[in-house]
């Protein structure tokens, strides 16, 4: 069995193909909007990326990502069993205490079929002049919040 530092440098190409998508559409956001709603990527058999949102469904309805995030989950295992999906991708903003230090970070969880699951983390702050700066990503493993791969090893 490989070990997860193995296993994520075996799929490197598969990670990049999802959280480049995930963590470029969460800065836009950020600089745009100050926040940004959860959202998700998937990779099929093919090597295609499908980016992925959600919608309130209510012209003025405020979406937050407690509602937004069943839904994105819901679209992903809809989605898993029209198509052979490889990998996914779904990317929030959360806020996390790394050593002692209290700090905002894009996260984008990812899980593989191969049994790759791992947490990826862009820390970020924003200055008083109002721009975001974006700190070291780091990763870590993950439980999968999806088990599309049930039985797979990590999974």
């Amino acid at each position: 069995m490989s070990s997860l530092s193995d296993l994520y440098a075996e799929l490197k190409a598969d990670v990049v193909a999802l959280a480049d998508p995930l963590f470029e559409h969460s800065q836009k956001q950020l600089q745009a909007r100050d926040d940004f709603l959860p959202h998700a990527a998937v990779l099929d058999a093919e090597g295609k990326v499908v980016v992925m949102g959600a919608m309130t469904g209510s012209r003025d309805g405020q979406a937050r990502p407690d509602y937004i995030l069943p839904m994105l989950s819901n679209g992903i295992r809809q989605l898993s069993r029209e198509k052979v999906l490889v990998a996914i991708g779904i990317a929030e903003n959360v806020s996390l205490t790394r050593g002692e230090m209290p700090m905002q970070a894009i996260k984008v969880l990812l899980e593989h079929e191969r049994g790759l699951n791992v947490a990826m983390f862009l820390p970020f702050y924003k200055a008083e002049s109002g721009e975001y700066y974006f700190g070291e990503a780091f990763v870590t493993p993950a439980l999968p919040a999806l088990n599309l791969w049930p039985g797979v090893p990590g999974s």
